[in-house]
């Protein structure tokens, strides 16, 4: 008897059981039925299945998989920027850097405190602010398209490394330069060296330069010059004795030799100088010459950082007591 209840149950068991199936096997191909027609069912959610639209979401949430491709655009400022400051402590930043058509063509970094320039290396810049930093080497400057250099207040002793440059302005007011070996050949037309080491010029013999300073410093043979398209000249406070070389620069018309060591003035006959800075008390020969100058439109004694001076000729020519 207990034998035949324990049969009945198990074969009640079996036939619910597939009832059961049957159902769950209808809810599956309504739900593929309907989204075959685009229509999603919510029935599938007592399955724990999330509708497409949730799935969706869900994939654009995921975070990128290391096997997925990241294609980060790179900002070549920026980048030379953090590379800068990683190899300069005393670097923050500050400098200025100018791009065209995404290519950095010219940097400022006026009182930066940059000694290593190694990360400019490679750049094509045609324009380059260095003022008032301890740089020492220009070897990571060499094949840079330099136009316009600016150097003064450096540790700089040496040009060679630019040999490559096409420099037409180079400032160097307030550096150790020695020498300007390295700008032979370059379309030089603006050369500032006040308070340098200077004491040859021989390599500006080719060049195109129309101004040029060299106040202070220990140059005395000015003679490599002639020829030059010189139209502004200044050698305050040099060591140079003979002026004749002015005789072969035609187009002269500022010229500052205050403080020299040249006494005869007689190399001017003919110039069309419209502004002369000089040392009275130091002539001895060639007086009468600049007097004669009918283009002098400026004459003094003085002409720098401390004071000028100038005032026309005859204003001059009545204080000044020979």
């Amino acid at each position: 008897m207990i034998l035949s209840k324990i049969l009945f149950l198990l074969l009640f068991s079996f036939l619910l059981g597939c009832e059961e199936d049957q159902t769950y096997s209808k809810k599956i191909i309504s739900n593929h039925e309907n989204s075959a027609d685009g229509n999603i069912s919510n029935e599938g959610a007592d399955l724990g299945a999330e509708p497409i639209s949730r799935v969706n979401e869900l994939n654009a949430e995921r975070p990128p998989s290391l096997n997925d491709e990241i294609v980060i655009p790179i900002d070549p400022v920026s980048q030379i920027q953090s590379i800068l400051i990683k190899a300069n402590p005393d670097y923050r930043g500050q400098g200025k850097l100018h791009e065209e058509n995404g290519e950095i063509i010219a940097a400022e970094f006026p009182n930066c405190g940059l000694k290593d320039l190694s990360p400019l290396r490679g750049l094509k810049l045609s324009a380059l602010d260095l003022s008032g930093n301890p740089v020492r080497e220009l070897r990571h400057l060499r094949g840079m398209p330099l136009v316009r250099l600016y150097l003064e207040f450096t540790l700089v002793e040496s040009l060679e490394e630019l040999v490559d440059a096409q420099l037409v302005e180079l400032r160097l007011n307030g550096s150790p330069v020695e020498s300007l070996k390295g700008l032979e050949g370059q379309p030089l037309e603006n050369l500032y060296a006040v308070g340098t080491q200077i004491n040859n010029v021989s390599a500006l013999s080719s060049s195109n330069l129309r101004q040029l300073w060299l106040t202070e410093s220990p140059v005395s043979d000015l003679s490599p010059l002639a020829g030059l398209p010189l139209v502004s000249l200044t050698i305050h406070r040099t060591l140079v004795e003979d002026l004749s070389f002015v005789r072969k620069l035609p187009l002269i018309q500022r010229l500052h030799i205050g403080e020299t060591l040249i006494s005869d003035l007689t190399p001017l006959r003919g110039l069309n100088l419209t502004r002369l800075v000089f040392t009275p008390s130091q002539i001895e020969k060639g007086m009468t010459i600049v007097e004669g100058l009918s283009n002098l439109k400026e004459i003094g004694t003085q002409f720098d950082d401390q004071g000028k001076d100038l005032m026309p000729p005859d204003a001059f020519w009545a204080q000044f007591q020979p």
